[in-house]
């Protein structure tokens, strides 16, 4: 998927387009390939899921992994027992929203866990028994668990879809939260 660069490049910088396979590979999957607005309209049918989700590994620049601990999601060096730990981040593409935009529905767990933003002056993260299969069919709903990732070249990051200028963020180590674009946290995604 083409996308613009991350989030505080700074003023001036040309957003580069950036072709990602695995998101590419995932939307494909569930969605076709992308055929041109007047060729879908806007009336097409919510379409039934395809695939699965897809899984992968998220590490920030620090090359923490997130861990569950208390219903949250801590960065964690991941050394002895807490690299066990390290979850799983699974993903649908959410097929309501701007395709190009490469808004996805994330969460963990095999994907019986979402990532939702409850939007509000201090937008929060919060953890949902959801399972991204039912999001993926739910329309405009899926909204508070839709995040809009953008690929840089060599990191992504994400931004809810619920709450416009929120991106997801390690910043102060204490547990995977909501920053404006300048506190946005650069992740290394895998495929797994």
């Amino acid at each position: 998927m083409g996308v613009s660069a991350e989030p505080g490049a700074g003023p001036g910088a040309a957003p580069e387009s950036v072709i990602d396979p695995d998101m590419e590979a995932l939307f494909d999957e569930f969605l076709g390939k992308e055929l041109s607005p007047e060729l879908t309209g806007p009336s097409a049918a919510p379409p039934l899921p395809r695939g699965r989700p897809h899984h992968f590994v998220l590490r920030d620049t620090e090359q923490r992994g997130l861990c569950l601990r208390g219903g949250r999601l801590v960065p964690t060096p991941l050394q002895g027992a807490s690299a066990d730990q390290e979850e799983i981040f699974s993903a649908v593409p959410n097929p309501h929203l701007e395709r190009r935009r490469c808004p996805l529905i994330v969460g963990i767990r095999g994907g019986s866990q979402a990532l939702s933003c409850t939007p509000g002056p201090e937008p929060r993260l919060q953890l949902v028994d959801a399972a991204l299969l039912e999001l993926f069919s739910l329309g405009a709903g899926a909204s508070p668990c839709t995040f809009y990732k953008s690929f840089g070249g060599s990191t992504h990051s994400f931004e809810a879809a619920a709450c416009p200028g929120a991106f997801l963020s390690t910043a102060g180590g204490q547990e995977l939260g909501l920053a404006p674009p300048h506190g946005a946290t650069g992740f290394y995604l895998h495929r797994r």
